[in-house]
């Protein structure tokens, strides 16, 4: 009887060794695992901080050249109205020449048609 206690109790040691070293085991790949994460977390947290001041520079360039084009949007909407002024003022030129090349034309038309019947 004795025999079947120490037999019992060295499987039973057996199978806690086993298990033990099986948490064992399991405990040093958390370990690992968690400082690989921790070297991920400390690398990106480098890397933000090198590119913070990046990131400012970017902006303020960004704020520049926003500012560049409203400056042009201003200047191109000017050169449109000027264009249109211009445009409406050739156009109503052009119609009042017209106007007075025919005015004029009619009053020659009419001074030939008379030297023609005079002749």
């Amino acid at each position: 009887m004795v025999w079947i206690a120490i037999a019992i109790q060295v499987v039973l040691s057996m199978g806690l060794l086993w298990a033990a070293w099986q948490l064992w085991m399991f405990r040093n790949a958390l370990l690992a695992t968690v400082e690989t994460v921790d070297g991920w977390t400390k690398a990106c947290e480098d890397g933000l901080q090198v590119s913070s001041p990046s990131l400012e520079i970017a902006r303020n360039g960004v704020e520049t050249t926003r500012a560049s084009y409203q400056a042009l949007q201003d200047r191109l909407e000017r050169l449109r109205n000027l264009w249109s002024m211009l445009g409406r003022g050739v156009s109503f030129l052009r119609s009042r020449w017209q106007s007075h090349r025919r005015s004029a034309g009619s009053r020659s038309s009419r001074s030939k048609q008379n030297v023609k019947r005079r002749g």
